[in-house]
């Protein structure tokens, strides 16, 4: 077992296909239809997730707890502009209008490290390079304002001087926005 206090960091490192990513996603639902919790409890703010209905479940994930999945491409829809779903989730979460949605999407792209934050808003997952792309996913991530981000091997498919970035990037919001974060890695460095 293991906890996560407001504005603390915690890595789950292991092996490949130990769980780590199971673990993750298991309190939000997210899990495979092949796969369910039989024992245990997945505690956020005093309430068990695991008793949680599929409805409640819908304003936790994303509100209350956001994932940056380990690979963006597969994470982000392709038919979609990668602006269009951060917004998604700021028009389900806080029914904003589309000039107050899309001026807050750009101003996440830009929290995370993004300097052409327009042309990212316009490109579709496949047009940009990983980083990018994992940024992107950070601040869909981000749209939401969540207390926790799972974040799910999210250095993994880019290069190191990327690494060190998205990195450095999750200090900040943890220390900036007060948020928690799960790291989950088999990376111990």
């Amino acid at each position: 077992s293991f906890s996560i206090f407001p504005g603390e960091i915690v890595a789950l490192v292991g092996a490949s296909g130990s769980g780590k990513t199971t673990t993750g996603l298991a309190g939000l639902g997210l899990l495979s239809e092949s796969l369910r919790v039989t024992s245990g409890r997945i505690l956020f703010e005093g309430q068990d997730l695991l008793s949680v209905p599929e409805a409640g479940m819908r304003e936790v994930r994303g509100r209350k707890i956001a994932v940056v999945f380990q690979e963006p491409l597969y994470a982000f829809d392709p038919l979609f502009t990668v602006g269009s779903q951060i917004e998604e989730v700021l028009e389900v979460h806080f029914h904003l209008k589309a000039s107050e949605r899309k001026n807050r999407a750009l101003e996440l792209l830009g929290r995370c490290g993004i300097d052409d934050t327009e042309r990212v808003y316009r490109s579709y997952p496949h047009q940009l390079s990983g980083g990018l792309r994992q940024r992107a996913m950070i601040a869909q991530a981000l749209s939401g304002e969540p207390q926790l981000i799972i974040a799910d091997e999210p250095t993994s498919s880019i290069d190191v001087t990327l690494q060190a970035r998205v990195l450095e990037l999750f200090q900040e919001l943890r220390r900036d926005l007060k948020i928690s974060i799960l790291l989950i890695t088999h990376d111990l460095g």
